[in-house]
């Protein structure tokens, strides 16, 4: 996903109706899905496992939110449970557009900041100054109150004709810089404080990185003006997607039970979700709202639905109404499955069934 301006936008708690959209693929025709012929009636609804499970597992994320009438599933077995929790749903709480909005929204108290990864949410400032393009994590302000971007300890590097780009210091390996090793006309810049630029350079020397000093400048201000300004480049890549995916396969367990989903047909969604399996093109991804009404743009709920699309049962999830997924979970006739969409509110924390338009 390109980057996006995080926006604070004051949530509403307020309903809108949930249109269920189609949504378009970029191949002409679809191979169909292989999977195999043995439907299993009991067990895990990923794994197979048959061991009974001791946990529930939530139909929605924690790290999205809790609710008064939490919907859990008893057909996953602890270790997909725990696998999800640690592979998945980290993550989706920690290192994700989601993960930022949690924090906005007030889900997770402002400190939960300093435990985002910082490895697909990448945060940059926008400065006309020297300092334009370094990175930024977000950190709690001291008070407490808020998230405030902080330089991190980084190296700048730019090509004659190209552009600074910026490394901080866990990205400064073999791979990351091999492009600049044989470049002859290099500017680097080294950021940090105190100890933090001898390091650096130490580490540049260590990757056959050789660079003559040319001055050093303290106490310098990152930006002239009144406010920083930011811009997140956000890489919603396949673990982000799956763990969205999930959300989506286990709202169908939920709505048409467990046995359903068992089906062969749903082999190809279950080892996406599970293992990463990808044959063939099975989701997609967009930045958009599925909300339509009064007050939909900032309305701030999750909304999961079910519905036929162009010879498949899809899932739909979309959370905080800003980013949507989809997932083809199984090849099925026209009518052949209800049509369902739900609200999961983590604001008032509710759930409702949601009325689709058309």
């Amino acid at each position: 996903m390109d980057g996006c301006q995080i926006e604070h936008i004051k949530p509403n708690p307020k309903r809108a109706k949930l249109r269920f959209l189609a949504w378009c693929y970029s191949e002409k025709t679809m191979e169909m899905v292989t999977q195999s012929d043995v439907t299993v009636s009991s067990g895990c609804i990923y794994c197979r496992s048959t061991v009974t499970p001791m946990k529930c597992e939530h139909v929605m994320s924690r790290a999205l939110g809790t609710f008064g009438q939490n919907w859990t599933l008893d057909c996953v077995c602890d270790e997909c449970n725990q696998y999800f929790a640690d592979n998945l749903e980290l993550p989706l709480g920690r290192d994700s557009r989601e993960a930022l909005l949690r924090i906005d929204l007030g889900l997770k108290p402002t400190a939960a900041a300093d435990q985002l990864l910082n490895r697909r949410v990448k945060t940059s400032l926008v400065d006309p100054g020297q300092f334009g393009g370094i990175r930024l994590v977000l950190r709690a302000s001291e008070d407490g109150t808020q998230m405030v971007p902080v330089p991190v300890p980084q190296v700048g590097f730019r090509r004659e004709g190209h552009d600074w780009r910026f490394l901080i210091e866990r990205e400064l390996t073999a791979n990351n810089v091999e492009e600049f090793r044989a470049s002859s006309a290099l500017e680097i810049k080294i950021i940090g404080v105190g100890v933090d630029c001898d390091r650096l350079k130490q580490r540049l020397l260590g990757l056959r990185i050789e660079f003559v000093e040319s001055h050093r400048t303290t106490n310098q201000s990152v930006t002239e003006q009144s406010a920083l300004k930011v811009i997140h480049n956000i890489d919603v890549d396949q673990t982000i997607v799956r763990a969205a995916c999930k959300i989506a396969f286990n709202y169908c367990a939920k709505v048409l039970g467990p046995e359903t989903v068992r089906d062969a047909r749903f082999d190809a969604a279950r080892k996406f979700v599970r293992y990463g399996d990808a044959p063939i093109r099975l989701t997609t991804v967009q930045r958009l709202s599925v909300l339509v009404g009064a007050n939909a743009e900032s309305a701030r709920v999750h909304a999961c639905g079910l519905g036929w699309d162009r010879g498949y049962l899809v899932g739909l999830v979309s959370l905080f109404n800003e980013i949507t997924y989809g997932i083809r979970l199984c090849p099925a006739e026209p009518n052949e499955f209800i049509n369902a969409s739900h609200f999961f509110d983590p604001l008032t924390r509710t759930i409702s069934e949601a009325p689709i338009q058309i």
